[in-house]
């Protein structure tokens, strides 16, 4: 009977996986309050039920007081080539959405035209399919649709995100993403986000919303170099609950590192700049330089510069940030 416990007990440690990533951010900001923020901390749990199905989930603990599920979804893996996921999904958008754990990026923040235009994190309740074939990879879910509580102009997209919590799922959305790895260091890639929203207005008016974006990613050795270009528009905005002035927004970056320490598996220092513009409304330009250091590949120190410049100067500002993140 103690030999039968033990193994049932062994078995199923074998099966069950944690995890989990954390960041701590300082910021210095022109013309506002600075911040020292814990802003998240994610526990990451899944199980493998057998060898087909798996169940992977992710509970964020945001700002110290704000508690989300991340993902929640169940994957039946048939083969490379097909494969299904269903539960609650993150939206396969850019590189951000799906990968952002503090020790995959350098910056002490996402890029902005990564959190206004995509509008990192999006998660929605959903299903579809995963697979891929020699150098391509594939993704395509149907979700729950997006509600109307957009103030583009001040935020993009990102109040439009239900987050899977009793989400109204009157109108649909359909995402998907191809990636094709054409060297060794070189992917190129695209997905489009389409759906209607799930609106209150007067007037009944569906505010459709499409996404689309490109991102290409060139490693070589100690250099990576990312670039994304993301454009998005939301149908009759000027009749939102809060009217939008433009239908269309936009936004781009191309980001630099070289990691100084490449000869060493343990340590990495790698210097970065990124360059960004995104128009919400008015066009603005960021100019982030800094460098991050990982004494671990596990951990990771992050600090640099932000530069911010609008058209009518009144996003200027000249930030300091620094983050503390983990992952493991």
């Amino acid at each position: 009977m103690i030999l039968s416990l033990i193994t049932i007990t062994l078995s199923t440690a074998a099966q069950f996986s944690f995890g989990g990533y954390g960041e701590v951010s300082y910021r210095n900001v022109e013309n506002d309050t600075d911040r020292f923020d814990i802003h998240r901390v994610v526990l990451y749990s899944g199980y493998e039920f057998d060898a087909t199905y798996s169940f992977h989930s992710e509970i964020e603990f945001e700002h110290g007081d704000e508690i989300h599920v991340e993902f929640a979804h169940i994957d039946g893996n048939y083969s490379d080539a097909l494969n299904v996921r269903a539960g609650h999904i993150l939206l396969p958008m850019g590189f951000m959405n799906q990968t952002h754990e503090p020790t995959t990026f350098w910056s002490a923040k996402r890029p902005l035209v990564e959190r206004f235009v995509v509008p990192s994190t999006w998660h929605e309740n959903g299903a579809g399919v995963f697979g891929s074939h020699n150098n391509i990879a594939w993704q395509a879910y149907f979700v729950n649709g997006t509600d109307d509580g957009f103030d583009i102009q001040e935020s993009g997209l990102r109040g439009g995100r239900q987050g899977g919590e009793e989400a109204a799922a009157e109108k649909m959305g359909f995402t998907a993403r191809v990636d094709y790895q054409i060297t060794a260091g070189l992917q190129l890639g695209t997905a489009i986000y389409t759906g209607g929203t799930n609106n209150s207005t007067p007037t009944g008016l569906e505010h459709h919303v499409q996404v689309v974006e490109a991102h290409l990613q060139y490693d070589h050795g100690p250099l990576r170099i990312r670039a994304l270009f993301a454009d998005a528009s939301v149908e009759n905005s000027g009749l939102l609950p809060i009217a939008s002035t433009t239908d269309d927004i936009d936004g781009w970056y191309v980001e630099a590192g070289y990691d100084l320490l490449s000869a060493d598996d343990d340590y990495s220092l790698t210097p970065f700049v990124r360059i960004e513009q995104y128009d919400l409304g008015e066009e603005v330009d960021v100019n982030v330089f800094g460098f991050a250091f990982q004494p671990n590949m596990n951990i990771i120190y992050k600090f640099d510069l932000q530069n911010i410049t609008s058209e009518t100067g009144a996003q200027d500002s000249d930030n300091i940030e620094f983050t503390i993140g983990w992952s493991f």
